[in-house]
């Protein structure tokens, strides 16, 4: 029943934003785990931050890699999505707005201390001025070392990394999804790292 309602909700949100949905089916438990597996616990005064949960799919993929629910805060801009998302996760931070604000939506406490944002946003079918506001509003919330974390159904990087001032490395694709998808991970430039064996294993481990 719950799956149903999940369906019903995310097919009326496309028929009504196709562009800001971004696919045709929701995200498969498969890619929102393997997205889950690149998100580090925060410390207790740190928090992640979900952009575009859509139906919740990947929140609750977030909350089973055990991220406390205090620490975690969604983001979504329909409001029947909006409203969707408190009544599953009351006890999550759940906001209504656009992304390009996180400055003036997140709570002033914890400004600064964001480690991750996870975006669900369509970045392929935005703007270069739409996405460059995004990411210049999550670089204004995250730590200097944070990290965004970005999935795309679109071939290479969902983002234009060098004219945004971010480094990326392409983190795998997850073929068990409709369509399938590829993950991606930028950062401030010097805080770019080489994609390790390790990241390759744990990846491995969460298509599984």
């Amino acid at each position: 029943m719950m799956r149903h309602k999940e369906n019903v909700i995310f097919f009326k949100s496309l028929l009504k934003s196709p562009l800001k949905t971004g696919a045709f089916f929701p995200s498969s438990k498969n890619l929102a785990t393997a997205i889950a597996s690149f998100v580090d616990i925060p410390a207790e005064d740190e928090y992640i931050v979900e952009l575009g949960a859509g139906t919740g799919r990947l929140t609750s993929a977030i909350l089973a890699r055990g991220i406390p629910e205090s620490q975690l805060i969604i983001l979504e801009m329909q409001p029947s999505l909006v409203k969707f998302l408190k009544k599953n996760f009351p006890k999550i931070n759940v906001i209504e707005g656009n992304a390009a604000d996180l400055a003036k939506l997140l709570p002033p406490q914890t400004i600064g201390k964001i480690t991750t944002v996870v975006s669900g946003i369509p970045m392929v079918n935005l703007r270069f001025q739409d996405q460059q506001d995004i990411v210049k509003s999550c670089k204004s919330v995250m730590k200097l070392d944070g990290a965004l974390l970005q999935f795309t159904y679109r071939p290479g990087s969902p983002l234009p990394s060098n004219k945004l001032g971010l480094g990326q490395r392409y983190l795998g694709h997850v073929l068990m999804n409709m369509p399938p998808a590829a993950i991606w991970e930028y950062k401030n430039v010097q805080h770019i790292v080489t994609y390790s064996l390790k990241d390759h294993f744990q990846f491995k481990r969460a298509k599984r």
